[in-house]
Parts: C-alpha cells; structure tokens; sequence
C-alpha cells in the first residue's frame, strides 16, 4: 500500500476534468492544457488510458467530447478513451467517474486540472473511495492577469470549504445507513 503522497504509476486512468467551452463551440484554453497535460501523462505511462468527464456548460457541446476529440488529434488511439459526457461539476464529476472505475475493477486514477482546482477534486475523489492523485499544468498558464488568479483561489476558497461540508455530509449518510443495516 503506498503512503499518501506517493503516487502508483501508472495509475488505472488519467481522469480529464472539464472546464469551459466558447460561445462558438470551441474549446477554451483550460480544455486544451488540461488535456495536452493528460495526453503527456499518458505518454510517460502514467496512466493507461484517459476518461475524459464534463457535460454540456454554458455553451454546447458537452466538454468530455471535445476533450475526446483533442486528444484524438494528438494521436491518442479511440481504444484508450473513455468519455463521461453528464457531469457539470466536480462533485458530479467524482461521483460518474468512480461509478466507472468501479465498474472497470479500477481503483488508482491521476486526476489533471488546474492547480488552483485540485485540492478540491483530490478531496471529493478520495471521499469516494478513489486512490487518487493529482498533476496540473503549469500553475501561471491559466492567467496572466494577476487579479484573475486571485478571483479564481478565492473562489476555490469557498468551493473547497463547500465541498468539505458536502463530503462531511456524504460520510455521515452512510454511517447513519450502517448502523440503521444492523
């Protein structure tokens, strides 16, 4: 078993958070460097295959396919994705993907977002049961707009107190079922 800050390589699946289309149906930055992060962790044999997760957002199409089809054009073979194209958040993301991991006999994931955002994910992963590591792009690529990085950490500020509470929630229900089992 290894010790929490030590990563298994390579993990069962590189799992691709979503982040923003265009109004034009493109991808945004944060989709393109999450997946180009992705495609070189897969690459260098951290994983053995990508699952991309995020739904339809503000604007169509549904973030997951076209994750799909950027890794696809950087040579990632259609064998070696796997898409979860329902999810618009976090939460929704970890609890679709570790229903997939589960039904894959999986239990080791890499989880790639942006640095600002994993914290969060790691911890809604984990809650749910996933071994679960993290990798992001390099931190200063999501903005060069100083008061833009500082908008974004406040705002994981709070959706990571958030999620706390949600996870703490998620951990009493089952122990409330269990002892209601007995």
């Amino acid at each position: 078993m290894p010790r929490a800050n030590q990563t298994v390589f390579p993990c069962d699946v590189i799992i691709v958070l979503g982040a923003a289309v265009w109004p034009d149906g493109q991808p945004s930055p944060a989709l393109r460097r999450r997946v180009a992060h992705a495609v070189q962790a897969l690459r260098t044999d951290q994983g053995r295959c990508l699952l991309m997760t995020g739904g339809v957002g503000k604007h169509p199409p549904a973030e997951a396919h076209l994750m799909r089809q950027l890794a696809l054009d950087a040579g990632v073979a259609t064998s070696c994705i796997l898409v979860e194209e329902r999810a618009t958040s976090t939460l929704q993301s970890a609890l679709r993907c570790s229903r997939i991991l589960r039904q894959q006999g999986w239990s080791t994931a890499l989880i790639v977002t942006d640095r600002y955002h994993l914290r969060r994910a790691l911890l809604v992963f984990r809650s749910l049961g996933v071994q679960a590591f993290g990798s992001a792009p390099q931190s200063r690529l999501y903005s060069r707009k100083r008061w833009k990085r500082w908008s974004y950490r406040v705002r994981e500020l709070f959706a990571l107190g958030w999620y706390v509470l949600l996870v703490a929630g998620l951990k009493i229900r089952r122990l409330v079922s269990r002892v209601e089992a007995i």
